[in-house]
């Protein structure tokens, strides 16, 4: 968990403070923009020289994570396609640790490659699609994904556990605001979701300038744990817990374990107890005053970090719709993991825990990925 920084005056958000306003200060509430470090989208060792695109462009990607039988890993690719919906000319460059590129299905264009970096340039006849397969470069690829897995062996049964990694410090607004305008950013909020990146900034009044404090924020991630016909999901994050542990007792067979894991707005932080909206909640006295500012501030925080997994690699228009999808799955059989080392067995077990380690590594030597295709 990532301790808080120094509190620190908002200066930069509050709009015309003076003496004769400071009954009611507008302030800026954190933006659905906002970027946290680290995050994605990746960066590349070079910039692009020229950016040109008609606006509106869309993206969609998936980021394909092979695994070893621990759960760690390997290999990273991203097929992304991006949608061009209005007639233009286009020169712009996606960029990130990228080792290879091809173009995808569907692809309109073939793709160039610079030094971590993938090239498009030509017309927009009106709708086009560009779709492009990198390979990462594992190590700086992998520091950025929002998720992590480790699997193991326990006796016959076969434990998977999964963590959301995507916290990053974030700047919490720490003071007093009424009910009634907490409950108008809430819905606000709430209502503008669908617009992402797009939403307009959103401001509110309160009787004191804010304090800023950094607290960890981490976008909400829905999770599919798929192994043979066994489907399991789980919501980390978003007001839950950030970490499960999932026992499968006699797993199939060479089965292979695939997870699909997608960043999800706050969807149950927004969602007002027992009424239809916020407003309604606040008239009825059941919103708290109590660190009601910071409840605002964390989950217009929570929206911007899940839309910033949203591109793990960059979408050129920055306002534009992006959706990602991040998949991590394995090639080897359920039996390959390294078993848990239990205290209670005695010494006749060491031969077994010795077999185990020998067959990790002789399977991990013929290991081969299976990529989904987009």
């Amino acid at each position: 968990m990532l301790r808080r920084a120094g509190v620190s005056v908002v200066g930069a958000l509050v709009v015309c403070a003076s003496p004769a306003a400071a009954a009611e200060i507008p302030i800026l509430l954190p933006s659905v923009r906002t970027s946290l470090t680290p995050g994605p989208p990746l960066a590349g060792a070079s910039s692009p020289t020229e950016v040109l695109f008609p606006r509106g462009m869309t993206s969609d990607q998936r980021v394909l994570v092979g695994i070893d039988a621990t759960g760690k890993p390997i290999t990273i690719a991203v097929v992304q396609r991006l949608t061009l919906h209005k007639l233009g000319d286009y020169s712009f460059a996606v960029p990130g640790p990228i080792a290879d590129v091809e173009g995808a299905a569907g692809s309109a264009s073939e793709p160039g490659l610079r030094h971590d970096a993938i090239l498009w340039a030509g017309f927009s006849p009106g709708n086009k699609t560009l779709a492009a397969r990198a390979t990462l470069r594992v190590p700086p690829a992998v520091k950025l994904l929002p998720f992590r897995v480790s699997v193991a062996r326990e006796g016959n049964a076969l434990l998977v556990r999964g963590e959301n990694t995507s916290a990053a410090p974030g700047p919490v607004l720490v003071g007093t605001i009424s009910p009634r305008e907490a409950a108008v950013a809430l819905d606000e909020t709430r209502r503008r979701l669908r617009l992402g990146r797009s939403a307009p900034d959103l401001y509110a009044r309160i009787s004191r300038v804010p304090l800023s404090q950094s607290e960890p924020i981490a976008a909400p991630l829905d999770v599919r744990v798929e192994l043979g016909g066994m489907h399991v999901s789980y919501r980390l994050g978003d007001g839950g817990p950030l970490r499960f542990t999932l026992r499968i007792p006699h797993p199939p067979p060479g089965a292979k374990l695939r997870l699909v894991v997608t960043p999800v707005p706050p969807e149950r932080l927004l969602t007002p107890p027992g009424t239809a909206t916020w407003a309604e909640t606040a008239r009825r006295g059941r919103l708290p005053r109590s660190r009601l500012l910071e409840r605002v501030s964390r989950i217009r925080l929570a929206v911007a970090r899940a839309l910033q997994y949203q591109t793990f690699l960059s979408n050129p228009d920055v306002i534009g719709d992006a959706h990602a999808v991040y998949v991590y799955e394995t090639a080897m059989k359920t039996a390959a993991p390294p078993p848990v080392a239990s205290p209670d067995k005695g010494g006749d077990n060491a031969w077994q825990a010795a077999l185990f380690a020998a067959l990790a590594v002789v399977g991990a030597t013929g290991l081969v990925v299976l990529w989904a295709n987009s």
